[in-house]
């Protein structure tokens, strides 16, 4: 039993602090996919202080994972999927989005939102 609450403290511990690290908000997003754009306005963003995000809808989700001047980045290319496990390969940011040959995603601040 003591295992048990054990894992259950650690575990509201871990999303406790990952709630302060990354804040959510909603943003104007731009997501396309060999030539598909399946995110085009408001969206749901959430930042870590690197510069990875994520940007989602009630269909789609995407993680954009900064290293310096490139990133990674997947999606869940298969709408009932909950992970983003669709790799869209590495990509390089211009101005507020980050593209490569398939793929651009752009989260843009909201006017009038903090």
């Amino acid at each position: 039993m003591r295992s048990v609450v054990a894992i259950a403290v650690v575990a509201t511990c871990a999303l406790t602090s990952g709630a302060a690290i990354a804040a959510q908000r909603q943003a104007l997003c731009k997501f396309t996919v060999e030539g598909k754009t399946y995110l085009n306005g408001p969206c749901n963003f959430e930042a870590d202080p690197d510069g990875s995000f994520r940007i989602w809808d009630n269909v789609h989700t995407v993680y954009v994972n900064v290293d310096g001047n490139t990133a990674e980045a997947s999606w869940n290319k298969n709408p009932k999927s909950f992970h983003a496990d669709s790799p869209l390969g590495t990509l390089t940011r211009k101005g507020a989005c980050w593209e490569n040959a398939t793929a651009q995603i752009c989260a843009r601040k909201l006017q009038g939102h903090k």
